[in-house]
């Protein structure tokens, strides 16, 4: 569906991408993982063709198809001061749909995003989750045949989350359509697809190997080994001569996992609890909220042995000369 070679963009002389190339196949679910400024709404902006690279190409469908065949949901979408059914009939309209086959179209989207019953409040009442929910079928009634979401369960509930989840997950499922969706949450990339079709980006450029606790920092100072803070309630040692504003990750299986502090070489103890627990193809991902959030890859027989369960106090330990500087 997307063929993107040599795609650079910059914004004030400063790169923001710069991806040598990128095959996406017709019909795919794939999400763009990254931290935030690692590029990911500007990409997805080019492949909506609603800004245009500085040099390279993007095709779609070899050519066949045009930014009329594409809809993107923004993280902030835009609304229009009228009812909720209006707002996701707008597309439609502008289309020149008939009347009475607008209602039709729309009931079904509107029932699975269930916002059905809002069709004839005022936009401006609903919650900020409600509203993404009605930017989420606005796009998916027209359609087209590529729909691109920005971070579209960002800043709201989980409840709204799940229910936009379950209605992409339906669309990918049963539509046949290219779904392209960024995220920031890792969690979330690996509950909605497969490994493979999970996409990571970093400083404008896609990383072949996969990226776990991924931090945008600002290196500082001319030490070998640099303090960077990575939230207020948490400061950590990262071992480089870089200087400037990079993004670093921290391999999962990197961190050791204790419920004691104990004496180490590694500069890094950060005390936190355990706020996830997932399976990971025979390991255990361990969320641990220590000021920020950090995945850690552990063995079940560890994870069995050390008694972990949600709220368990524990600390997250890794050396200096384990982070990547990407």
């Amino acid at each position: 569906m997307y063929r993107l070679k040599n795609l650079r963009k910059s914004y004030d002389a400063k790169p923001v991408l710069n991806i040598s190339s990128l095959n996406i196949e017709e019909g795919g679910f794939f999400v763009v993982y990254g931290p935030n400024g690692s590029g990911k709404t500007t990409l997805l902006n080019i492949m909506a063709f609603l800004d245009i690279p500085d040099e390279g190409d993007v095709i779609l469908g070899g050519g066949k198809y045009n930014r009329r065949d594409v809809t993107m949901v923004m993280q902030d979408p835009y609304y229009f001061r009228t009812t909720v059914g209006k707002n996701v009939a707008m597309g439609l309209i502008f289309r020149s749909v008939e009347k009475n086959r607008i209602e039709e179209i729309i009931q079904p989207v509107m029932e699975d995003l269930g916002i059905w019953e809002f069709r004839n409040r005022d936009i401006r009442t609903l919650s900020a989750g409600e509203k993404k929910r009605a930017a989420i079928a606005r796009a998916m009634v027209l359609d087209t045949r590529v729909l691109l979401f920005d971070e579209i369960t960002a800043n709201i509930d989980r409840m709204n989350s799940d229910i936009i989840e379950g209605a992409v997950l339906n669309l990918v499922r049963h539509s046949g359509k290219t779904v392209i969706m960024t995220t920031h949450d890792l969690n979330q990339a690996y509950r909605l697809t497969l490994p493979g079709n999970i996409l990571f980006l970093a400083n404008g450029s896609f990383n072949d190997t996969p990226l776990w606790n991924v931090f945008r920092v600002n290196l500082s100072g001319g030490e070998d080994v640099k303090k960077v803070r990575l939230s207020d309630g948490a400061e950590i040692s990262v071992a480089t001569d870089r200087t400037g504003t990079a993004s670093i990750c921290i391999n999962p299986k990197s961190i050791i996992v204790a419920k004691k502090r104990f004496d180490s070489s590694a500069l890094n103890s950060l005390k936190g609890k355990v706020v996830g627990i997932a399976d990971r193809h025979g390991a255990v991902d361990l969320v641990v909220d220590a000021g920020v959030k950090l995945h850690v890859l552990i063995t079940c027989k560890s994870f069995k042995e050390m008694n972990l369960e949600i709220g368990t106090e524990v600390f997250a330990v890794f050396k200096a000369t384990e982070i990547e500087v990407i």
